[in-house]
């Protein structure tokens, strides 16, 4: 591309995931600008946009997705959870699109409460294993799922720091499909007791955080987690590590930013 601005459009995306676009943008690249997307030559569009969209011929265009789907043939760049290269795909988690320390650590506390559960939607798996762990000891439920506080609570970070242990549950299970749940458990200083993604661990340290994949069923998972919650030297031994990986560390602490650098090239079409 020349030294002119390329115009961005954005279909059908959240202001959150858009500002994060904006922002990574702006930091590697100045040469573009945000315009009305039947108006772009590059479209940043999700899952539930397909319909609005000139394919070809038409601008370049930008599969990105926060959901459990697969990257698409038709796009020119798929920015996905999924971990192939297949059809010019990046991962690109959505928990990186939120905010966060990259030295964050979890650090001991005196909790008085023992585990929280904030949901909006039913998911049967993930609700069965919030009921069985409650026969061991309330999880106090603050969303509109399992609902037993007395109302959905306003602040989900504020009411999770009460607790020891947080149940980071997705909404599916699938390799490299990792939200922000889990991240929401660390930021709240809560050991997340994660069920989802397999390979979780190539996202985060798998000494910070209770992994229900490493357990045979859900009993057995239940027993480990009464064991820590009982043992203060195990409770404390999740504590004062980095939560991310070491291939994300390496990602973060790389002085050419070359992982993010190679994303927004790959945007504006640049060769990378």
């Amino acid at each position: 591309m020349d030294n002119q601005a390329v115009a961005i459009g954005f279909v059908a995306s959240c202001p959150r995931t858009s500002k994060w676009f904006v922002n990574l943008l702006k930091k590697h690249d100045k040469k573009f600008r945000v315009v009305n997307f039947r108006q772009a030559q590059v479209i940043i569009y999700g899952p539930f946009s397909r319909k609005q969209l000139r394919f070809s011929p038409g601008p370049r265009t930008v599969y990105y997705t926060g959901e459990n789907t697969r990257p698409q043939r038709r796009a020119h760049v798929n920015l996905t959870f999924d971990r192939t290269s297949l059809y010019n795909n990046i991962r690109l988690p959505l928990w990186l699109t939120y905010e966060f320390d990259k030295n964050l650590v979890l650090v001991p506390k005196k909790a008085d409460k023992f585990c929280c559960f904030v949901y909006s939607h039913e998911v049967r798996f993930r609700d069965e294993f919030c009921n069985k762990l409650s026969r061991y000891k309330r999880v106090d439920c603050g969303g509109g799922c399992l609902n037993n506080v007395g109302g959905r609570v306003k602040d989900k970070a504020q009411f999770q720091r009460a607790y020891k242990f947080c149940i980071a549950c997705e909404n599916s299970c699938y390799p490299g499909y990792c939200t922000e749940k889990i991240l929401d458990a660390y930021k709240s200083n809560c050991i997340p007791i994660y069920m989802g993604s397999p390979t979780v661990h190539l996202d985060f340290n798998p000494e910070t955080f209770i992994n229900a994949n490493d357990f045979k069923s859900s009993d057995e998972l239940t027993r480990y987690i009464r064991r820590v919650d009982n043992d203060e030297d195990l409770y404390n031994s999740y504590m004062n590590k980095p939560i991310f990986s070491k291939y994300w560390l390496d990602i973060f602490n790389d002085p050419e930013q070359r992982f993010f650098e190679t994303i927004c090239r790959t945007i504006l079409d640049y060769k990378v």
